[in-house]
């Protein structure tokens, strides 16, 4: 048993199981997914911009700010699901969640590196470096927390999982 899918979000579930195993899946359910993430990446690319002119002076355009944001929205997105549906429903155990908590700091290192080296700054091509780097990784991890609640208050409306 994989111990990220151990009473995860139905969207991380769906995730992993069309990473690991995508024969059984149809395009619908690929299409059906990615239109989530990428719907949910709009809330994570709307503070990149922002972060970035505040904290390196970097201008980035809507476009470019929602492509930096994918990575992160696919990564980060799902394993905020899960984790805020154990925190919203009390029912958090580490134990259970030791290895989510360990796949985010992965992730967020993994992230660090993508972000020190292609987001560069205009006017000399320099990448931003890796305390940007992880200044931009973790505030789109903080991000995701809000982006996720707001995805599971949509679903408690309309469900979409």
């Amino acid at each position: 048993m994989n111990p990220l899918t151990y009473k995860a979000h139905p969207l991380l579930a769906q995730w992993v199981d069309l990473l690991t195993e995508p024969g059984p899946h149809n395009l619908n359910d690929v299409l059906y997914l990615l239109s989530i993430l990428l719907a949910g990446n709009i809330l994570l690319a709307a503070g990149l911009p922002w972060l970035l002119r505040k904290a390196e002076n970097l201008s980035l355009s809507p476009i470019t700010a929602y492509l930096f944001a994918l990575p992160a929205t696919w990564l980060y997105l799902p394993l905020m699901l899960t984790l805020m549906q154990d925190v919203i429903g009390h029912t958090f155990e580490f134990h259970h969640r030791g290895f989510l908590l360990f796949a985010i700091f992965v992730v967020s290192q993994l992230l660090t590196a993508l972000y020190a080296f292609a987001i560069r700054y205009e006017s000399r091509g320099a990448p931003i470096g890796l305390e940007s780097g992880l200044a931009v990784s973790l505030f789109l991890l903080l991000v995701s927390i809000p982006a996720s609640l707001v995805m599971i208050g949509v679903n408690a409306i309309k469900p979409i999982f």
